[in-house]
């Protein structure tokens, strides 16, 4: 099979490659495709897609914003709010 890419993507692809993130772009792809097919059978629909990447701007813009707890106080938050002992 051959395929197409567009220059961006092939772009993308060499950067992967180059940071030594897979080793040639065979593996890059065979990953990609196998995670979108994955990801098309778990049945996550583009609402679903939408809200969880409007949640995690979200967050994302909390942390910049100096929002965000320490994994120590979310752990000690955690444990009081479900009354787990360490």
């Amino acid at each position: 099979m051959t395929i197409t890419l567009r220059p961006e993507t092939l772009n993308r692809i060499s950067e992967k490659i180059r940071r030594r993130d897979f080793e040639n772009a065979e593996a890059l792809v065979e990953r990609a495709v196998t995670f979108f097919l994955d990801f098309e059978e778990e049945g996550m629909d583009e609402e679903e897609f939408q809200e969880t990447r409007a949640a995690i701007d979200e967050a994302l813009g909390q942390t910049d914003r100096g929002e965000g707890v320490s994994l120590q106080a979310f752990d000690q938050n955690m444990r009081a709010k479900y009354g787990i002992r360490r």
